[in-house]
């Protein structure tokens, strides 16, 4: 049960992340560029995320409704008089609840705040997940960008090495011409590639609490095992999840609402006490003292107690639901991990290395009068599209595992 001094730091700590919104967005203007590593990221999102401020927030008010739930009902207090009989009558009526519906209203506001509690747990996990992506994705377009660089540096020293050869009388005026424009389109690429930087920095403030973060840059790499786990390790954890213990809280919250309706179908008693003063008829005052039943007639719960069994039975199905679903995004992401670590393998060990060593040659046979313009271009463009190719497996790896994580419940 929550206590009222729980309530206030919850409210103190929704106050602290709005500060810590404010002066995240303040760092991030005031130091241009910064530097962002992989758990100071996911650290970020749980923390100061919108999102995240939203959860807790819902999560305080449900809170609230433990201490609703326990209000007892004020007591009525009767006055009157009369002419033929007490001059002064006095009364109190006190609704007493010793059946057990407070009782289960405070075990049904429990369990509905467990869930919140929950869900915001889930929400969590879902906001480290995109938070995580989204440095992946400013990591890719920062090494991208810094690959298109190498690659205009490149086709300058071809455009130049052409327009030497074409003065000399070594190649003809229409070499000069294609890697002229080679060299304009190497521009365009890495200019484009350049401003992409921002874009997905900007991306990746929005899960951080930054207003805006386009001058925000990754530090290191993702954080991602050089080997995964076994598979029927990770698939064992999947009814362990955020998502679907979140059903699992719901579908019991509802069964708690629904002992809550069944209490609420007993009677409902009131206690009425008082007095009658200066009777004529009474040779002394009169106390009185009487019981009210409340007789549950026409205000029947079973209609409400089969919603709340109902809703119950849904949550429990939405779970097995969730888990079905973990369980697919486990394999796939598992599966794709596997995959992408043996294609970075592969380019990294072999492909870049020979993609290397032929644009090398090539160079220097095209210097010597040895190669062709077409050879020289199809060496640039099998390294540039090797190297961009190692970035984009090692960004798939990372992304595979991220979701690997997410299915596991791992926060």
């Amino acid at each position: 049960m929550a206590r009222p001094g729980q309530i206030h730091r919850m409210k103190l700590h929704g106050r602290i992340v709005a500060l810590g919104l404010l002066l995240l967005a303040g760092t991030v203007g005031a130091q241009q560029p910064k530097r962002i590593g992989y758990s100071q990221v996911l650290d970020l999102a749980a923390r100061v995320s919108p999102t995240m401020a939203v959860a807790r927030a819902q999560e305080a008010v449900i809170a609230s409704d433990i201490r609703v739930a326990g209000i007892v009902a004020n007591p009525t207090l009767i006055g009157g008089t009369s002419t033929q009989a007490a001059r002064l009558s006095v009364g109190l009526a006190l609704p007493l609840n010793v059946l057990g519906q407070r009782g289960a209203a405070i075990r049904a506001s429990e369990a509905d705040f467990a869930a919140a509690r929950v869900g915001t747990q889930a929400t969590e996990s879902d906001v480290r997940s995109a938070a995580a992506h989204a440095f992946v994705a400013l990591w890719l377009a920062e090494r991208r960008a810094n690959a298109r660089a190498e690659a205009e540096q490149l086709a300058k020293w071809i455009d130049d090495a052409v327009a030497t050869r074409v003065q000399l009388g070594g190649a003809p005026q229409v070499e000069g011409v294609r890697s002229r424009a080679l060299r304009l389109r190497a521009h365009a690429d890495a200019v484009e590639a350049a401003q992409l930087v921002a874009a997905t920095a900007a991306d990746l403030g929005r899960w951080i609490g930054a207003t805006d973060a386009s001058e925000l840059r990754t530090q290191g790499d993702p954080q991602v095992p050089a080997s995964a786990p076994p598979l029927a390790a990770l698939l064992e954890r999947v009814g362990q999840g955020p998502a679907v213990v979140r059903e699992q809280a719901a579908a019991h919250a509802a069964r708690a609402r629904a002992d809550r309706e069944r209490a609420l179908a007993r009677p409902a008693l009131t206690l009425e006490v008082g007095l009658d003063a200066r009777d004529p008829t009474l040779p002394a005052t009169n106390y009185r003292a009487q019981l009210g039943v409340e007789v549950p007639v026409f205000t029947l719960r079973g209609p409400y107690v089969e919603r709340e069994e109902r809703s119950a039975a849904a949550a429990e199905v939405r779970a097995l639901w969730e888990a079905s679903i973990l369980h697919s995004d486990l394999l796939v992401a598992y599966r794709t991990f596997e995959a992408t670590t043996a294609r970075r393998d592969v380019l990294e060990q072999a492909g870049l290395p020979a993609a290397l060593a032929a644009a090398r040659s090539t160079q220097e046979s095209y210097s010597l009068g040895h190669a062709s313009l077409e050879a020289l271009l199809d060496a640039d463009r099998s390294l540039i599209d090797t190297e961009l190719s190692l970035l984009e497996a090692q960004a798939a790896r990372a992304n595979a595992w991220i979701d690997v994580e997410h299915a596991t419940g791992v926060r």
